[in-house]
């Protein structure tokens, strides 16, 4: 089941396949935005049984957070850490402000104890995610990324 969350300020889409966690994102986000995504993101996981996972977040748009949701997505992804997020790769090959999105989600992500890293597409990102021994349904991945998010 795909989850998707819509407003003015960020949008995203997310479903677990296999021990990968797919998040479809638009920004900017909101601290709004972020809230909905850590309930949708804790119903959709957690209630997985799947004690170690990656994520795959595809960046799209302006993908930057205000200050408040950066904050509270840092404590969202410490509960993440401490229930099994072992690895997160960003896609960053349709955001608009790649460079500026990373320095702020290498800031972050600084001494939290998971490993984050950086990919030019969908592929790559789903080889890193198989190199690291994560189950990953290849066609699945790829025909969710390849869908629209939804517009209002």
């Amino acid at each position: 089941m795909e989850n998707l969350f819509q407003r003015q300020h960020g949008e995203f889409a997310l479903i677990m396949s296999e021990e990968i966690v797919l998040t479809n994102a638009e920004g900017p986000w909101n601290k709004e935005c972020i809230e909905h995504f850590g309930l949708v993101y804790a119903k959709t996981v957690y209630n997985s049984g799947c004690p170690r996972w990656a994520d795959i977040v595809y960046l799209q748009g302006e993908s930057l957070l205000v200050p408040e949701a950066e904050s509270d997505l840092r404590v969202r992804i410490s509960r993440a850490i401490s229930a099994g997020l072992a690895k997160v790769i960003y896609v960053t090959a349709k955001s608009t402000v790649a460079t500026a999105a990373k320095m702020q989600l290498q800031r972050l992500y600084g001494g939290l104890d998971v490993e984050m890293t950086f990919a030019d597409s969908v592929e790559a990102a789903i080889t890193i995610a198989s190199n690291d021994g994560f189950k990953v349904d290849e066609q699945a991945v790829i025909r969710f990324f390849s869908q629209p998010l939804g517009r209002t």
